[in-house]
């Protein structure tokens, strides 16, 4: 018995929805509340809106009152479905030492209106246009930017892009966003591989081109600035297979920080003691 025409187009339609559907669930930010703010920190600073395309984006300036106006400005980008004060356990310390941090959230992401989903060219241009306003605001200050986890992605991909940045430091960055997004699925137990392939195209139309000029890994190559790679030992979420395809790309060697996993490597002193100096030597 051969199906109606219609039938077989509708069946194809309803499954083309369906994986549609979920290429956005999957990409779809959980909702994650702020945790400790700038404000506990007891430290002097701005509460800032910066403007990324049609997205208003919330943003903190730590200004600590012996910071010195030679010194780089930090900026600190958080991961996929965390927010700016994921990011305060290094910021703290390194404001304590008399360096201004400037922290933002992500759309879709913190104190940022909820969005459908959020892809990694989304983090780019938000970074993007965080990384311009710091230099428009701060013309005679060079700019050092932390990424932690998606946050380092988008590091790279914007400074390959042209951001005005003059050092960069990765903590536990992926170096293939399709890798990293399969990896993730496998662990929520399910064919992540598999998935990644048969959403690819879906995928696609969300960020508007093909994965290749948004894979970390291609565009590190393309970077003439200053750059740090930082590696926990025990990451689960972004393995120490993307720092070794990383550092083989960048042609340099990354550092690893013994017994710690994807998030609490920020806190670690040994963490903050690269950083510190990387800074001083940018």
């Amino acid at each position: 018995m051969t199906l109606p025409i219609w039938v077989i187009l509708s069946v194809v339609a309803l499954l083309l929805i369906g994986l549609d559907f979920l290429a956005g669930r999957i990409i779809r930010v959980p909702p994650r509340p702020v945790g400790r703010t700038v404000p506990d920190l007891g430290f002097p600073h701005e509460d800032l809106r910066i403007q990324s395309g049609d997205h208003d984006l919330a943003a903190w300036l730590i200004k600590p009152p012996a910071a010195q106006p030679f010194e780089p400005l930090i900026l600190i980008a958080h991961g996929w479905s965390a927010n700016y004060s994921t990011l305060l356990a290094l910021a703290e310390p390194l404001a304590a030492t008399g360096r201004e941090v400037l922290l933002f959230d992500a759309r879709g992401h913190g104190r940022n209106a909820p969005q459908p989903y959020v892809s990694v060219r989304a983090f780019q241009d938000d970074l993007m246009a965080v990384a311009r306003y710091a230099a428009t605001r701060f013309p005679d200050r060079q700019l050092v930017v932390i990424g932690h986890s998606m946050g380092g992605a988008a590091g790279v991909l914007a400074a390959a892009e042209g951001a005005p940045i003059d050092g960069l430091i990765l903590v536990a960055a992926p170096s293939d966003i399709l890798k990293v997004t399969a990896e993730f699925l496998v662990d929520q137990g399910l064919p992540g591989h598999f998935l990644a392939s048969l959403l690819r195209p879906f995928w696609w139309r969300r960020i508007g081109s093909s994965f290749r000029p948004l894979t970390p890994s291609r565009r590190i190559r393309e970077l003439d600035i200053p750059l740090l790679l930082i590696q926990p030992e025990h990451d689960q979420r972004v393995i120490r297979e993307h720092a070794d395809r990383l550092a083989f790309a960048a042609g340099i060697d990354y550092r690893l920080i013994p017994d710690r996993e994807h998030t609490d490597v920020l806190g670690d002193p040994l963490t903050l003691r690269f950083v510190t100096e990387f800074l001083e030597d940018v």
